[in-house]
C-alpha cells in the first residue's frame, strides 16, 4: 500500500500536487500525437 511507502503526509500531497500540474502537458501531448497520426492516417477505425 502506498502509505507503507510514503510516511510523510507532507512529502505525499506535494507528489499528488506535482503530478496533478502535469496533467494538462500529457493531454495536450496525447491530443497532439492523435492529430498527427490522423493527418498521415495512420489511425485504423477499431481494432486490428
Amino acid at each position: 500500500m502506498v502509505d507503507e511507502y510514503i510516511e510523510d503526509a507532507a512529502v505525499l500531497a506535494s507528489v499528488l500536487q506535482t503530478g496533478h500540474e502535469f496533467v494538462s502537458t500529457l493531454t495536450n501531448t496525447a491530443t497532439r500525437l492523435l492529430q498527427a497520426l490522423a493527418d498521415r492516417g495512420w489511425l485504423s477505425d477499431g481494432p486490428p
